[in-house]
């Protein structure tokens, strides 16, 4: 034993060490390097490579141990294949791809002949992971448990300690905390002796998780500090960051808020991976939420939600839909809340579901268990199978009471959000009517260019037999308008459905205003031409902080405005300058102008239909839109005109961004 031991670390010294020479090559030549691994040696040199490539480049070992695998099945070599199995297995891991990650390391080759050693201890590491991220606890203690006693574990000492500190992470996720301590305890002695101080920052950290769960808040803040400590001399962020987030927990718990927060968000910037930063943010936003900052507590628990939905870790997803529909309760937003009341109720039942058939697993195993422990008992003295049978009657009475008063709690529940989203109901009727008045005013609006195009054809055809050329471009320059008209209004009727579904994207950058500007001049340009109107305009560059797409609605709308109420042969003027507060936007026509009661309601919520110099046809909804873009993009707009005398609408943007915006590997 210990000569084959011998060999095979220096097996793997060499192969490290190979390894090390050629590790700086491109994601290509691993790929081709792999491909050409068709013997046994070359196989395990890309086994050694692709194991250090596993938390580098998850995606990159991905690839390259799918390609292994199937070289190692050509060679029929089924402990290479299970080797490359455990890296695949590891990389979709570190991909946050629980479920195919348990999937590839379930397909293990050789029975159970190859169910020992290290490898297969790893493989039961990663697999039990995974269960434990898809909340399937007792799977996962089971795996671990089957290959804790494994002796090469030993032969890796920091693995060791990782192992126990995860299987005692698991315990504490499934709040049995007496064993979480004996396993973190255990991985706290092996780390120590290992001088693995990741290992030991880690188990501290854990260790403090559990005492704060037991409610032993002086131990629990003793531990996490010691932890932080190591890690801030180490220089290690991503345990740092657990450290700042479960430190905020406990400070939350105590009340101390201001410390709550200061340590949220320093645990934001440092966190390591994606949980960690959901469960951040959603501390946060109930911070936000308990301090009346409903606002706040919105925005980060929409982040939150966003990315649990992306990870699709459903507990998160129930705590970030809880808050922002409390959160627009209280803000007096009900349609909104209503909607993230649903959403909410929607992912506690499924958690519920999932929460009851796990239970109705952890009963059956507890069942089988304890049968095979009465049949061996009863051999030997039927009196204790009879007490063992009765503790287990009594377990199953609570099981099921603790169920029907979860059931009764969750039915309460439901029928009082029943009750406020029928108080809400009315609120809704309200906006549909208010839709409504929307929905004629466009059905009115679009019937007038299509009227305008009918008979266009026999027109046309009637022009071109009478060779009368001048009616020909005549009818050409009405049949454009009309369509400019019609695409105009189809365009503002789509921002304008999009906005009140939120669904109009928001992403601001530095842009130059200018070039904006005349991309819009060079859309209008036929029109323009069309009405003899001329157009003058900045050329000198003016960059804002803001969105590109609804500063472009914005510059289209106005300047839509500005062609349809200028008088043919008019001038318009476009002119961009940068001022020290940000950019000011003029845009100024010589048309018909407007009454000052007009000008009063012009940004209103009503909706009324106006006519241009030339017919042309609106109903107001372009300048509603330019308002909310406007805000949208933290900028101001003002109007003045004069019947006679034209209109000119003066925009303010600024000119940068206003405002400053765990993974189990480190557990």
């Amino acid at each position: 034993m210990l000569k084959c031991f011998t060999y095979e670390m220096c097996k793997g010294v060499i192969l490290t060490l190979l390894l090390c020479l050629s590790f700086s090559l491109s994601g290509q030549d691993a790929l081709h390097r792999a491909r050409q691994a068709t013997t046994v040696e070359l196989l395990q040199l890309e086994l050694a490579r692709v194991k250090l490539m596993v938390d580098a480049d998850p995606q990159q070992a991905r690839s390259v141990s799918e390609i292994l695998i199937e070289n190692a099945r050509e060679l029929g070599r089924g402990a290479l294949e299970n080797e490359a199995r455990l890296w695949l297995g590891a990389s979709l891991f570190s991909l946050g791809k629980y479920d195919s990650s348990i999937v590839v390391l379930e397909n293990w080759k050789g029975g159970e002949q190859a169910a020992s050693g290290l490898s297969y201890a790893k493989r039961n590491f990663y697999k039990g992971v995974g269960h434990y991220y898809l909340g399937e606890y007792s799977v996962a203690v089971d795996l671990f448990l089957s290959t804790a006693n494994t002796p090469e574990l030993t032969l890796e000492p920091k693995f060791h300690g990782r192992y126990f500190r995860v299987l005692g992470e698991i315990y504490r996720a499934a709040e049995n905390l007496n064993p979480a301590l004996e396993n973190l305890e255990k991985a706290l002695e092996i780390c120590e002796a290992a001088q693995d101080t990741l290992g030991v920052a880690a188990t501290l950290n854990r260790l403090g998780v559990v005492y704060y769960q037991k409610e032993e808040h002086q131990i629990a803040e003793k531990l996490l500090l010691q932890s932080l400590d190591i890690c801030q001399a180490a220089n290690l962020e991503g345990v740092a960051a657990s450290n700042f987030n479960d430190l905020g927990e406990l400070y939350f718990a105590t009340k101390e808020y201001e410390k709550c927060l200061d340590l949220y968000e320093r645990a934001l910037q440092m966190a390591p991976d994606e949980s960690t930063r959901i469960n951040t943010l959603n501390n946060i936003a109930r911070l936000d939420w308990d301090l009346g900052r409903y606002s706040e507590a919105v925005d980060r628990a929409l982040e939150a939600l966003a990315l649990a939905e992306e990870m699709n870790i459903l507990t998160y997803k129930v705590d970030a839909t809880k808050i922002i529909a409390d959160s627009y309760q209280d803000m007096g937003k009900y349609v909104k809340a209503t909607h993230y009341y649903n959403l909410y109720i929607n992912y506690l039942e499924t958690l519920f579901e999932e929460e009851q058939a796990k239970q109705v697993v952890e009963l059956e195993t507890q069942y089988k268990t304890a049968q095979k422990e009465r049949e061996i008992e009863g051999l030997l003295l039927k009196q204790a199978a009879e007490k063992e049978r009765q503790k287990l009657y009594l377990i199953g009475l609570i099981v099921v009471a603790v169920f029907l008063v979860i059931v009764l709690l969750l039915f309460i529940q439901i029928r009082k959000n029943n009750r406020k989203i029928s108080l809400q109901n009315h609120k809704l009727e309200e906006l549909n009517a208010s839709k409504d008045k929307f929905f004629s005013i466009i059905a009115h609006d679009l019937r007038s260019p299509m009227i305008a195009l009918q008979g266009v054809g026999q027109k046309l055809e009637y022009f071109i037999r009478k060779e009368k050329q001048e009616k020909i471009l005549e009818m050409g320059g009405k049949i454009d308008r009309s369509i400019d008209q019609l695409n105009h209004l189809l365009n503002n009727l789509l921002h304008w459905a999009a906005s009140q579904t939120e669904g109009v994207p928001y992403k601001p950058e530095r842009i130059d205003l200018v070039e904006v500007v005349n991309e819009n001049i060079e859309l209008y340009m036929g029109l323009m031409e069309s009405k003899g109107i001329t157009v003058e305009h900045s050329k000198k560059e003016a960059l804002i902080f803001a969105d590109r797409n609804t500063i472009s609605a914005i510059v289209r709308n106005l300047l839509s405005n500005a062609i349809k109420f200028s008088l043919e042969g008019g001038t318009i003027t476009v002119f961009a300058e940068e001022q020290t507060t940000g950019v000011k936007l003029t845009i100024k026509d010589e048309g018909v102008g407007m009454e000052k009661a007009k000008l009063q309601s012009l940004f209103g919520n009503s909706a009324f239909s106006t006519f241009g110099s030339m017919g042309e046809r609106g109903f107001g909804l372009g300048l509603k839109l330019t308002k909310e873009f406007v805000d949208q993009n933290k900028g101001t707009i003002s109007v003045t005109s004069e019947p006679g005398k034209g209109t000119c609408f003066v925009l303010g943007f600024p000119s940068q961004a206003k405002g400053v915006e765990r993974r189990l590997d480190s557990a």
